[in-house]
């Protein structure tokens, strides 16, 4: 049978024995290509040598292109293109590299090929185009195969909603969020902290996500559920969502804080705020489900069936620590209040009503499934256990490879983040000090004054 090849080779489907043509494009030409930059920049250097040779002699036609290349080196717009141009040049070579490897390539020996690439923190993020009798399917059965090759952590693969051929694909070579990286820093600042006033009705920015995109929330019409283990971050993520209620003078701030602790620098922009209390929470539902009420009536006669901005103010209901109150010893007060939950959650979207409760586990025994289901929005930071990441996210999706007890115990604020209709997306959520927070609970409350006519502050 004879000894292996020295250098590994992968499989090549040609459809007969190779020719000298054949042998002369697989393992000449089609290098030459994937180096065709590189050559192209040592040609222009050679022609550089011999112009400066011709016309000014030998010396010249050494240190033209040493000067050349030092002062390309020593300006750092150049050095960056450079630099840039060399990684891109390195992961095409690796990429052709391990799709080959990885089986991927066709009878007419055509792989996935890169038409977009763009560095980013967590690594690189590619647009593939997938060669003709080929489909994304098999990139993503592959995808384990071409990140051993290319020796990487992990290779995600996405469609592209707009062509079949086209897929996303993102090299994630390192952690971002493991504070090493200068564009990751530990404490993201929240972008909209020193704007005088909102609009909730606006794509709000919560967090960014491992590739250094701003992920965001568009809230009305959504209900958001926030998971985690204890220190893992809740409280930082719902910050986001709270500030920019409390920047818009149009939302009704509605909170619930069994802990007293989480809500209360934001007491002055709440327009009630209830603590461990199940009587006081219990009312506190019942006025929001009248008003959601009244709130269908007036849409009723207006012939609509959502609620708009000149309909009257958002209501925005933070909840921390949801176990107290759907877990509650008093059977009667616990039955009472998940049953005024449920209906607020699955009626009020459309009346302008958005909930976000916060908790450590949303197990059954702990939140009914009839409730948990209803909020669209997950947003599942450390967890224990892949199961309690399931119980936030949903069933199926830390088999998947979307699994919150993965994340470092050491990266707060750090979790998956599952909106309506997509991907789970792991992201950072952004940071408010008490101090901005204060700040923020201020300007809002003097908003709301001056929304009521109170022209005297």
């Amino acid at each position: 049978m004879g000894l292996p090849p020295v250098v590994q080779r992968p499989e090549l489907p040609v459809r007969s024995h190779l020719t000298v043509g054949g042998w002369l494009t697989l393992f000449v030409v089609r290098p030459a290509w994937l180096w065709r930059r590189e050559l192209a920049a040592v040609w222009a250097l050679g022609s550089v040598s011999a112009w400066a040779w011709l016309a000014a002699g030998w010396l010249a036609g050494v240190a033209g292109p040493v000067l050349l290349v030092a002062w390309l080196a020593a300006v750092p717009w150049t050095r960056q293109r450079a630099v840039s141009a060399w990684r891109r040049g390195r992961l095409r070579r690796r990429w052709d590299r391990a799709c080959r490897f990885a089986g991927l390539a066709t009878v007419n020996d055509r792989i996935p090929r890169i038409v977009r690439h763009r560095e980013v923190p967590a690594g690189d993020r590619l647009m593939v185009r997938v060669p003709k009798g080929s489909e994304r399917a098999e990139l993503e059965e592959a995808a384990e195969r071409v990140a051993a090759v290319l020796r990487v952590r992990q290779i995600r693969i996405t469609r592209d909603v707009e062509r079949a051929d086209l897929a996303h694909v993102d090299v994630v070579r390192r952690d971002p969020f493991d504070g090493t990286d200068p564009r990751m820093p530990a404490r993201l600042p929240w972008p909209w902290r020193d704007r005088r006033q909102v609009s909730l009705w606006d794509p709000v920015p919560v967090a960014v996500d491992d590739m250094g995109d701003t992920i965001t929330l568009s809230l009305p019409g959504r209900h958001v559920l926030i998971g985690g283990e204890p220190e893992a971050g809740k409280s930082t993520a719902l910050s986001a969502v709270l500030a920019a209620g409390a920047l818009d003078p149009n939302v009704r701030l509605i909170g619930l804080d069994a802990k007293r602790l989480e809500l209360a620098l934001w007491r002055p922009v709440f327009d009630r705020l209830v603590f461990n209390n199940m009587g006081d929470a219990i009312d506190t539902l019942d006025e929001l489900i009248g008003e959601m009420d009244r709130r269908y009536e007036h849409l009723e006669q207006a012939g609509r069936r959502s609620w708009r901005p000149s309909d009257g103010p958002l209501y925005l209901v933070p909840i921390d620590e949801l176990r107290f109150y759907t877990a509650c010893e008093d059977r009667k007060a616990r039955e009472a209040f998940n049953a005024r939950a449920i209906d607020l959650a699955a009626r009020g979207r459309a009346a302008g009503m958005i909930l976000a409760p916060a908790t450590q586990k949303p197990s059954t025994d702990v939140v009914r499934s009839s409730f948990r289901d209803l909020l669209a929005v997950r947003w599942a930071m450390r967890c224990s256990t892949r199961d309690a990441s399931d119980t936030i996210l949903g069933a199926g999706w830390a088999t998947n490879g979307y699994n919150a007890a993965e994340i470092d115990i050491s990266t707060r604020g750090v979790g998956w983040l599952l909106a309506e209709g997509g991907l789970p997306r792991r992201c950072k959520s952004y940071f408010l000090s008490d101090a901005e927070i204060s700040d923020i609970a201020t300007r809002g409350a003097a908003l709301r004054r001056l929304a009521a006519g109170d022209r005297w502050i």
